[in-house]
């Protein structure tokens, strides 16, 4: 598990919605992960995103749900629920 995985917390900038939550979270660090149930929520074993995907893909094209202003989390396993 990435160090801010657990200890630390991200911003959630969108989930998409349905009982297999994918979230798209940013790192401390500004970078962009989409993570889900499958990896645990591991953004080790997320796949990095661009920004811009955010808005003209997850959001755009699939349906996720925009956090807005994004959510501050320590656990993510609890934000998706």
């Amino acid at each position: 598990m990435s160090e801010f995985a657990g200890k630390n917390k991200v911003k959630v900038h969108a989930h998409s919605p349905g009982k297999r939550t994918i979230l798209i979270v940013e790192a401390a660090d500004g970078t962009f992960f989409a993570v889900h149930a499958d990896t645990g929520y591991d953004t080790e074993k997320g796949k990095p995103v661009e920004k811009a995907w955010i808005k003209d893909n997850a959001i755009g094209r699939h349906s996720f749900v925009e956090v807005s202003p994004p959510e501050e989390v320590a656990d993510l396993r609890s934000y998706a629920g």
